[in-house]
Formats: structure tokens, C-alpha cells, sequence
């Protein structure tokens, strides 16, 4: 078992587009380490920290609020 893994296989894994890990990493979101190799770079992401991740329920909270779909001719319920 490595203790290293790639924005591509935190992407597999998380079932995320490999976009969305990155732009975690660059909000701090997931903790990365940004490599430099023959002129661009690449994040190393320890297991770890993406374990840690996923721990903490940082995934169920949503980046958008989701609005509900009203359907032409329909009333809302009261809540």
C-alpha cells in the first residue's frame, strides 16, 4: 500500500473529477505537496491526509445550496 497517491487517483477514488481535487487543494481544502518535475509541477497528496478528509465529513458539506425544482402549476407545501 503506497502512502503517496496522485490528484488522479484521489479523483478515482473519491469518485470526483480530478479539477475538483485541485481546486480543493489550492482552497486548503485537502492538504498537497506541490512537486516540481522538469518544469511542471504535480501534487503529491498523502494518504492521509485524504483519509482525514473524508473522516471529517468535509465531503457531505455542499458548495452550493440546492435550489427545489417548482414544476409549472404545482403549490409548495407548508413546512
Amino acid at each position: 500500500m503506497q502512502d503517496i497517491v496522485t490528484v488522479e487517483e484521489a479523483a478515482t477514488f473519491l469518485h470526483k473529477h480530478p479539477d475538483t481535487i485541485r481546486r480543493w487543494i489550492e482552497n486548503k481544502k485537502l492538504k498537497a505537496r506541490r512537486l516540481s518535475a522538469g518544469g511542471h509541477g504535480i501534487y503529491a497528496i498523502l494518504r492521509n491526509d485524504l483519509l482525514e478528509l473524508i473522516v471529517s465529513g468535509s465531503l457531505e458539506a455542499k458548495e452550493k445550496p440546492a435550489t427545489p425544482k417548482v414544476v409549472s402549476g404545482q403549490r409548495s407545501l407548508p413546512l
